[in-house]
């Protein structure tokens, strides 16, 4: 086969999609010795292996020319030359308009412009409703990160169940457990942070919900219950301004929230191990992957009831209403007040975690291309 990938993602800055798409291209390049892949970007980006079956396709246009325009343009006349069998669109936007015999398979991550779409900067708003929803009707076979997604391609989109495959995400191997006393330590002299802390981690955006969790660590505080620091991992989306109106507020000091910013990924596994707690108040995931994560590395962990987020947890996660500033507060004053039940929901998140891994995942979708090329034969 002949396969195409929209891999524009892997030269964005660190983030969901980004990893989704980079971990999948390193496992399907190990798992398939037969076929032909072709990346097709308007930004240069490095892979971390040297595959002749692997073909860069990179054309750049003036940094005005919004991305998905070239898309559109430029891509879909690179993947008419290099006669494809398979396009696959991992970001929710398909190169629309292909020819028939080409297959197309488009990842959708959630239907958060559909359903929250207050919660998006303007631009990219726009940009799903102007592509998204074309992409889901185009598209030969869709994949899923959860059953929760699955259900809203159903519900809001009119799409067949039979189009769509749940494909859970992995978790790279380097999100494990280590000793949470060692771990706190460094976190604490390379942040600056308290050794005693609960963290969040995901981009700085409304949906997210950290100005509720901020909320919610003010309540502690006024009640006398704020043991730990709140410490937050994130890159600068948008919104932010809510969550710093919060901690205004709620006369919160740095000694009780500190927002990192974007920290690298080989410091995230020593920050979910000397976390008492990972809060993840979101409200709404197509996946969680901050979640999964923290749990393979036995944090124990307490998260929104929304979504694909108690698909994701089961039974090892605490959970709470991310509308309610009352119930997160109680929930995260439960969890650091009972250290036995810390130690059982961090047990049981690690084992969980065992069970999602990106190399199942790249299998599930290399099955998939095979099964839409012969689709067309």
């Amino acid at each position: 086969m002949r396969i195409g990938i929209d891999a524009r993602p892997l030269s964005d800055p660190p983030g969901g999609i980004t990893r989704v798409v980079t971990n999948n291209v390193q496992k399907l390049e190990r798992i398939d010795r037969e076929n032909l892949y072709f990346l097709y970007s308007n930004r240069s980006f490095q892979l971390p292996f040297d595959n002749r079956r692997w073909h860069k396709r990179i054309h750049t246009l003036a940094s005005f020319v919004p991305s998905n325009l070239w898309l559109q343009t430029e891509a879909r006349r690179m993947v008419k030359q290099d006669n494809l069998d398979i396009f696959w669109a991992p970001a929710h936007i398909l190169l629309v308009g292909l020819p028939a015999k080409i297959r197309k398979i488009l990842t959708v991550h959630d239907l958060v412009w559909k359903r929250y779409p207050e919660t998006m900067a303007w631009r990219n708003s726009i940009v799903h409703r102007l592509f998204a929803e074309r992409s889901v009707r185009e598209a030969d076979r869709i994949t899923a990160h959860s059953a929760s997604t699955k259900r809203d391609l159903e519900l809001l989109l009119r799409v067949r169940s039979t189009k769509i495959e749940v494909v859970h995400l992995g978790v790279s191997s380097h999100f494990r457990p280590h000793d949470p006393a060692v771990a706190a330590q460094r976190i604490a002299r390379k942040f600056g942070v308290s050794e005693k802390y609960i963290c969040a981690v995901g981009t700085v955006e409304p949906r997210k919900n950290l100005a509720a969790l901020v909320e919610a660590i003010g309540i502690l505080k006024k009640q006398g219950k704020l043991t730990h620091q709140l410490v937050v991992a994130g890159g600068r989306g948008w919104g932010k301004s809510k969550a710093s109106e919060s901690i205004r507020n709620r006369e919160l000091t740095e000694d009780d929230v500190r927002f990192l910013g974007f920290i690298p990924e080989e410091d995230l596994p020593l920050l979910y191990c000397g976390a008492a707690l990972f809060v993840f108040p979101s409200i709404y995931e197509g996946f969680g992957l901050p979640l999964l994560e923290a749990m393979a590395c036995g944090a124990p962990v307490a998260t929104s009831n929304r979504s694909s987020l108690p698909e994701v947890a089961g039974d090892s996660g605490l959970y709470f209403d991310p509308a309610s500033v009352d119930e997160i507060a109680s929930t995260i004053d439960r969890a650091l007040s009972e250290p036995d039940l810390r130690t059982e929901l961090a047990k049981r998140g690690a084992e969980r975690a065992r069970q999602f891994t990106w190399e199942a995942c790249a299998r599930i979708i290399l099955s998939i291309f095979e099964t839409e090329a012969k689709e067309c034969q």
